[in-house]
């Protein structure tokens, strides 16, 4: 009698249960691999060749990695189990196959492939594909003949090496033989090296960048893959226990518009102070303000780092609120002085002095230039100064 098929959906399914294995989300803190060849799958699957559809990775989610199809609605799942093979030898068939050894109640745990196939059976009634993924290649018996693969489907395998197979996984899942189903079954060598992976992801990056898979450039590949795998280790690492699929996506599951997220703040990444001071100096030369003026702000740049670096210093923080109130007011009352970013900036000193001279009675000229000018190209986020700070002034208050 064949098995029962799940009546749940696959979402339901996916759910942690009492019974699993989740010590690989505390492995997973000082183990790489697994985390990038992860961040691998996610870059196949922005790929051009996956026509923009969506999909979700999930991180510890029954297996080392299952790949949705959906992270809304998912009806397709690739389980995947991700070891390493530190020898550089081809695996053997058997050794895939061969059950554990013996525990002390006298039972015997699932070879490494009896663990992945029982996925398809508590899983029965969705679509599933299996997938071994090592760093090494495959010794298996195809046809007549042995071969080195690299990715094999295991239906290939001869007669003799498949009824071995499927006797194997039989007797180690307590199923009939005739219940076991190896299509959709790959055994999968990674091209992911042991070392360096990140070499090979930021490659595959700007390959996405280049080939138009995504909606943005990303000028620094490099980065952007250890942010990736940054994301992917956090996520990898949570031990909550998920009773729902909403609950997993929340904590143990990485989609397309989470990737995409990531990516583009790296697309359009803020400009550093000293960049924007630069700018801003730039152009006060080419509106040919004042020579000396102009010398005695760009040596403000260190004096600014550090009072923006200071949260604590709550004068700076009423200075930067007093500027920015003091533009406001010259942009509605003072709209001539607008048209030029050296007439604005005088008008802004002028103003922040004679409305706040509180804030300002120990701040000289250069300074003031200085800090203003970096307020009117919003080179300061006041937000991040201080958690007290408030709406206006000290003075005003």
């Amino acid at each position: 009698m064949p098995p029962a098929q799940n009546s749940l959906p696959l979402s339901s399914l996916l759910a942690d249960a009492p019974g699993d294995d989740n010590s690989g989300q505390v492995a997973v803190q000082g183990f790489g691999y697994q985390e990038w060849y992860s961040v691998l799958r996610v870059t196949e699957l922005l790929d051009n060749s996956n026509n923009g559809n969506d999909f979700a990775v999930c991180l510890e989610v029954k297996e080392d990695v299952a790949v949705l199809d959906s992270s809304t609605n998912p009806t397709k799942v690739e389980f995947c189990q991700v070891k390493t093979n530190e020898q550089a030898v081809a695996w053997t068939l058997k050794e895939l196959h061969r059950k554990g050894r013996k525990l002390k109640d006298g039972t015997y745990p699932p070879s490494i492939l009896g663990k992945l196939y029982k996925r398809r059976h508590e899983f029965m009634g969705n679509q599933t594909t299996l997938r071994f993924v090592s760093n090494t290649s495959f010794k298996v018996s195809s046809g007549n003949v042995n071969v080195n693969a690299h990715d094999f489907h295991l239906p290939a395998l001869s007669e003799q090496s498949k009824q071995e197979l499927c006797k194997s996984l039989a007797s180690q899942l307590a199923v009939a033989e005739a219940d076991i189903d190896l299509n959709q079954f790959h055994l999968h060598r990674s091209n992911l090296p042991l070392a360096d992976q990140h070499l090979i992801i930021s490659g595959k990056l700007s390959e996405l960048s280049s080939n138009g898979s995504l909606p943005f450039k990303v000028p620094q590949p490099g980065i952007a893959a250890v942010m990736l795998a940054s994301e992917v280790r956090a996520k990898a690492s949570n031990t909550n226990f998920c009773t729902t699929f909403e609950e997993l996506k929340s904590a143990r599951v990485i989609s397309r518009t989470d990737v995409l997220r990531t990516l583009a703040v790296l697309s359009d990444p803020p400009k550093s102070l000293e960049d924007t001071f630069a700018e801003a100096v730039e152009r006060l030369n080419s509106e040919k303000y004042n020579f000396l003026g102009v010398q005695d702000i760009k040596r403000q740049l260190s004096r600014l780092l550090t009072s923006v670096a200071d949260r604590t210093n709550i004068l700076f923080r009423n200075q930067v609120l007093a500027i920015t109130h003091s533009i406001e007011e010259v942009k509605s009352l003072d709209r001539g002085a607008t048209t030029q970013l050296s007439t604005f900036l005088d008008a802004v000193v002028e103003k922040a002095r004679n409305k706040y001279p509180s804030d300002f009675v120990t701040v000289d000229e250069p300074f003031l230039l200085a800090l203003s000018l970096m307020v009117i190209h919003n080179g300061i986020n006041i937000n991040v100064l201080t958690a007290t700070a408030g709406s206006e002034p000290e003075v005003t208050k």
